[in-house]
């Protein structure tokens, strides 16, 4: 019954903030952030039409296809949101942010990672992780950049940036990428808190992207 409700929630989340992307007109000026939500709509849909109508889950290769399409869309809604914030700057400063931003990440995940040998079977988990690193850095470095930038914490490329940060510290603070030394427990409790931090950031994009910047 929890994991229905939550999924509902999900959807009719994911539907509203698509309303309001296009009835505000912010979904041409954010194709990306759109198409990505838009991504993630359909790959709920999906999903739950495949367990209902064969009786078990999608096959691997299909979840892995789903899984290097998010990767991508996230990567490029990063690249969207950066590009718009940093407009006011110079292009070498620009440039020089985003290698900072870029390696910075890098450094992480190699010092936090597995050992390399098991990079192949955790490519995709790596990826992600590496996102959500960049993700939590591109709001910090925003936050601290909002005043240079000429912009406020209630515009729309920083709403969704903080949003972003917000659910990627929620992930990395769970620790959920790794499995050494975690129990059933722990995971369980982990995809409650993620979800409901998920939940509570598209009602913060529902809202900030309804209002004017």
């Amino acid at each position: 019954m929890t994991n229905h409700l939550i999924w509902i929630a999900g959807l009719l989340g994911h539907l509203v903030l698509l309303a309001v992307l296009f009835s505000r007109g912010r979904a041409a000026r954010f194709p990306w952030f759109t198409l990505l939500i838009g991504f993630y709509l359909l790959r709920s849909l999906g999903l739950a039409a495949t367990a209902h109508f064969t009786g078990h889950p999608a096959h691997r290769f299909a979840t892995q296809a789903i899984d290097l399409t998010d990767v991508c869309l996230q990567a490029a809604v990063l690249a969207e949101l950066m590009s718009m914030a940093l407009r006011p700057l110079k292009a070498m400063r620009q440039a020089t942010l985003a290698l900072l931003l870029l390696a910075s990440g890098a450094m992480i995940v190699l010092r936090l990672a597995p050992p390399m040998h098991v990079w192949q079977h955790m490519a995709l988990v790596l990826i992600h992780f590496l996102l959500s690193v960049l993700m939590l850095e591109w709001a910090i470095l925003l936050a601290l950049l909002l005043r240079q930038l000429r912009l406020s914490w209630r515009s729309h490329v920083a709403g969704i940036s903080f949003g972003f940060g917000v659910y990627s510290l929620a992930l990395l603070a769970g620790g959920g990428y790794f499995t050494v030394g975690r129990e059933m427990s722990d995971f369980v409790l982990f995809a409650f808190v993620r979800i409901g931090v998920y939940l509570l950031v598209l009602l913060w994009w529902i809202i900030c992207l309804w209002l004017p910047a």
